[in-house]
């Protein structure tokens, strides 16, 4: 690293990590559509709720475990190494990612969680966890890799440049505002977005 940092992350392809849990997802929601009885309405409504948790769950790891310590940019300090090495080196399309095995461990841990509390209904639900967490990684590469695009993801793009070259204690939320309009996280409006830079990791 050419900013003087010791610390390799390891590097993840985002794409192959995103097509992978996208492919795992679907394979489980078909197994569940025609292995458990129930109405599809049900079924499509766990898999929106798996989403939508997901997201809280997002914001709730990036502001009080990432962002946690005294200082995430610190070297030594480990949220360094699971999070403040992405803000030091933001244009690295292979630290957007954690592991794949790693990322399928912890679903996989998720899946025993959900499971315990509903039971079968976790073929429905866990899917849309873990699509949430795909969909959250499309976003994250989108917003890293890529110009302000025109569509809607240019809102996105927004909010995630101002957490990270302007506000770091708003705007968590990657693959959604929702939370930081919640919990009153957003940055001020007309705020103008900078352009991106590598920032300086801290010596402790």
């Amino acid at each position: 690293m050419s900013d003087g940092t010791t610390y390799k992350a390891p590097k993840t392809n985002s794409m192959a990590a995103i097509s992978t849990y996208v492919v795992i997802s679907i394979g489980v929601f078909i197994y569940g559509l025609f292995k458990i009885e129930s109405t599809l309405l049900f079924k499509v409504a766990l898999l929106i709720t798996g989403v939508l948790i997901f997201t809280l769950l997002e914001y709730i790891f990036h502001r009080f475990v990432y962002h946690s310590g005294d200082d995430y940019l610190a070297e030594e300090n480990w949220q360094y190494k699971v999070h403040g090495v992405h803000h030091v080196h933001p244009t690295d399309k292979d630290l957007l990612a954690m592991p794949i095995p790693l990322a399928i461990l912890l679903s996989s841990i998720f899946f025993g969680i959900f499971w315990l509390l509903m039971g079968v209904n976790t073929f429905f639900f866990w899917p849309g966890f873990f699509i949430g967490y795909a969909a959250y990684l499309y976003v994250h590469y989108i917003v890293h890799t890529h110009k302000p695009p025109s569509n809607a993801l240019k809102i996105l793009w927004s909010h995630h440049h101002l957490h990270h070259y302007v506000y770091d204690d708003k705007a968590y939320g990657v693959s959604s505002p929702l939370w930081d309009v919640i919990f009153g996280t957003m940055p001020p409006k007309g705020q103008p977005i900078p352009r991106q830079k590598r920032r300086k990791a801290s010596k402790q």
